[in-house]
């Protein structure tokens, strides 16, 4: 007999037994790509449509913040996992139906720009599952990228608050955990080839009830990585600043009533929404077109395409990134769509926008346009541990973006600066400690990132990283006293790493690491930028140089140390470029290095790099040029050859005619240099990238064809992209060779 599909669904007992046996909660669709908030509740609807106290919720949210902010620095002081100990975290409120209602000043506003994707899943899949339930008490976890996360290291958690049995409220910590049992230590490399290299691929998951870590949960976690014992300390930590955020907002009610404080948690929201609206109205219309290329998969050397159109237009803005490389099936530097609009938020509340308070409705009012099954917009079978590669790329040209509409426009809400640097420049370890304990994480030398440069101002020196704001980079002593490594070059800066212009940027830091005294260690790295600069420059500066890896193996610099103390007044140039130590290997290398094994005293360096520079390098005041002189920064070939200054060699007095008269033959020399625009176009301009580049992404304006190292397709056509293993592809070349050795004749005797 047959049954009409009307029948079956319209009988409930059905509707429950399908319900209870989904195959599979895979991410919603319909949750992950929608990032605005959601309408009022009733009870928000019913507070806030005879206006509220305005004065009485500025004083709930300033209590509110002083709680985030304190746990922030609580949570700080309690964690384990290194890069959160330095500040990579964050504490924030959300409202019952999962918007972001307040964040902590400090940290990385990313942590809580994404977890409304989560408590929106949790809302709709397990408030009313009788298996799992959503009560006070409990508390949530989750580190998958595709229902919500930014990459699978970072791991939040997050709890409901409830008042009389109403859910009213989540409040959550944020934070990068590192090491979760990846295929490779710290929960990033350059060798995950697929998903399920990544480690733990948590949806939200139930973690504790009633006010108790569950202990079985626990025991899985803490079982599937190499560190158990961060990760259950950092499980109940973050728990425990869940559990003091709700006491604050039990507090609060206690104090302004339920009403109030969820009145103000909602104003909040709506007036950053609204506000961003305004002020997207008040810019220019038009469009800005910026482009960033990635230099490499973290496995070989490539061009990956990554294009940003930002469009205003009667009072809308958007942001088009259509015409991106394809998504990479073997490689981790992709990126969800998610992790692309929470890269917005880290851009514009920290160099935009910075007045406004940190809640992810500064996304509300704009649209995003992506290419399925690209780097922007990846789909769930590709790995993404590495994606910030694609969305630190983001960020930067947001920024550029926002600074070119900026730059004509009254009134501004930060300074008009270059972009910030924008690699992971640290060095991922793993291995047994000095302690015997094994551990794989990151340094937090990674936050050290310099800025670019201002309107009116040099750029300041290595500082906090360009997703965040008022994070730290660590002590090289802190980490020497618990891991089995010496930073013998630490934070020194390097002559000429800067991004030069009218106004320069701030200067990156030169890092090293050497094992000592432990019986198993390794590092990786995991940045890019070694052949093509990162950042760009704004209006005339220069962007960022490219930075290699280098390594001294076959040495124990320890024994080395002991017969020449001396040795380390050097930095990684004169350590390269002099050789010191007889029968060491010294080799440079991309910034991206799969993790190795090491022996004790082998030397591995690298450098932070450099941010934008701004304008014109002929017009840089010379006293600041020789003042650069003195600390180091720029060496007196670069203050000769780039900035035109001249000066006497022993005493650095300037010659301020002949500087002019330099400067002013140098921009004749410009003029005789040039070539008309219609001639440089004829010279330069191709119709397709050339064939001896790896090139992936869309070609000049037309973004409806993706080229794939040679291979052009439709951009929703893309084939999938699998590249070749670059020791697969060294074996055949070398191959190769030998064959064609043997195919020689031999010579006659």
């Amino acid at each position: 007999m047959n049954i009409a599909q009307s029948d079956i669904t319209a009988d409930p007992r059905m509707n429950e037994f399908i319900a209870a046996n989904i195959p599979f909660l895979g991410p919603d669709e319909e949750i992950m790509r929608d990032h605005r908030m959601r309408p009022r509740s009733e009870r928000e609807e019913r507070v806030l449509s005879q206006g509220g106290n305005e004065y009485l919720f500025v004083e709930i949210r300033r209590m509110l913040q002083g709680t985030l902010d304190d746990n922030y620095e609580i949570t700080e002081n309690m964690i384990v996992a290194p890069a959160a100990r330095f500040g990579d975290l964050t504490t924030a409120i959300f409202t019952g139906a999962g918007d972001h209602a307040m964040a902590s000043t400090k940290g990385v506003i990313g942590f809580c720009s994404c977890i409304h994707y989560p408590i929106r899943f949790v809302n709709k899949y397990y408030a009313h599952d009788p298996a799992v339930g959503v009560y006070e008490g409990d508390c949530f976890q989750f580190n998958d990228p595709f229902y919500g996360g930014m990459h699978p290291p970072d791991h939040s958690s997050f709890m409901p608050v409830f008042y009389e049995g109403e859910l009213i409220a989540w409040v959550c910590c944020g934070l990068h955990q590192g090491e979760d049992g990846a295929k490779e230590p710290g929960g990033m490399g350059p060798a995950m080839e697929s998903p399920y290299d990544e480690g733990l691929k948590m949806p939200p998951i139930k973690v504790a009830e009633k006010y108790r870590v569950r202990t079985d949960m626990l025991t899985f976690l803490q079982n599937s990585t190499r560190d158990p014992r961060m990760l259950g300390a950092d499980i109940k930590t973050r728990f425990a600043t869940c559990q003091r955020i709700e006491e604050a907002l039990h507090r609060a009610i206690g104090i302004y009533g339920v009403d109030a404080v969820v009145g103000a948690l909602r104003q909040n929201i709506e007036y950053v929404a609204d506000e961003v609206k305004r002020r997207i109205a008040e810019l220019p219309e038009g469009t800005i077109r910026t482009n960033a290329y990635l230099d490499s998969t973290m496995r070989e050397d490539v061009l990956l395409r990554m294009p940003l159109t930002m469009t205003i237009r009667d009072g809308r803005m958007i942001l088009d990134f259509r015409g991106c490389a394809p998504q990479l099936g073997n490689r981790p530097i992709n990126a969800p769509q998610t992790s692309m609009k929470v890269l917005l938020s880290m851009c514009y509340l920290c160099f935009v926008w910075p007045d406004l308070p940190r809640v992810n409705a500064v996304l509300d009012p704009i649209e995003f346009i992506t290419d399925r099954n690209s780097i922007c917009d990846a789909s769930r079978d590709v790995p993404t541990a590495l994606n910030m590669q694609v969305f630190f790329k983001g960020i930067t040209l947001a920024h550029l973006a926002m600074a070119k509409l900026y730059y004509p426009t009254r009134p501004k809400y930060g300074k008009v600066i270059a972009p910030w640097f924008n690699q992971a420049v640290t060095f991922i370890y793993g291995g047994i400690t000095q302690n015997f304990e094994m551990v794989g994480n990151l340094c937090a030398d990674l936050n050290g990132m310099p800025g670019g440069a201002h309107w009116d101002d040099d750029g300041e020196h290595s500082i906090t990283p360009n997703f965040a704001a008022m994070t730290d980079c660590g002590e090289s002593e802190i980490t020497e006293l618990e891991l089995p490594f010496m930073q013998l070059i630490s934070k020194s800066f390097a002559t000429d790493n800067l991004g030069f212009g009218k106004y320069r940027s701030g200067a990156g830091y030169q890092t090293s690491a050497a094992m000592r005294g432990s019986p198993l260690w390794g590092f990786s790295a995991i940045a890019g930028g070694s052949k093509f600069s990162s950042v760009p420059g704004l209006f005339g500066g220069y962007g960022s140089p490219a930075y290699p890896v280098c390594k001294i193996k076959n040495v124990n610099i320890f024994r080395e140390l002991e017969k020449d103390p001396s040795l380390f007044k050097s930095d990684m140039a004169t350590l390269m470029n002099t050789r010191p130590f007889d029968g060491a290997v010294y080799t440079s290398n991309r910034a991206a290095i799969p993790f190795e094994l090491c022996e004790e005293g082998e030397l591995y360096m690298m450098s932070q790099g450099a941010g934008g520079g701004y304008g014109d390098v002929l017009e840089r005041d010379p006293e600041r040029v020789i003042k650069d002189i003195e600390e180091g920064l720029v060496s007196r070939e670069i203050a000769r050859s780039l900035f035109f200054v001249r000066f006497d060699d022993r005493t650095l007095a300037i010659d301020h005619a002949g500087t002019e008269q330099a400067r002013a033959d140098e921009r004749k020399a410009r003029i005789a240099r040039g070539i008309r625009f219609h001639e440089f176009v004829k010279s330069w301009v191709r119709t397709e990238p050339p064939a001896n580049i790896p090139y992936f992404g869309s070609w000049g304006d037309d973004i409806s064809v993706v080229y794939a190292n040679g291979v052009a397709s439709p951009a929703d056509a893309v084939p999938r992209v699998m590249m070749a293993d670059p020791r697969d592809v060294k074996v055949a070349r070398l191959e190769a060779e030998l064959a064609a050795l043997r195919e020689q004749p031999t010579a006659q005797s």
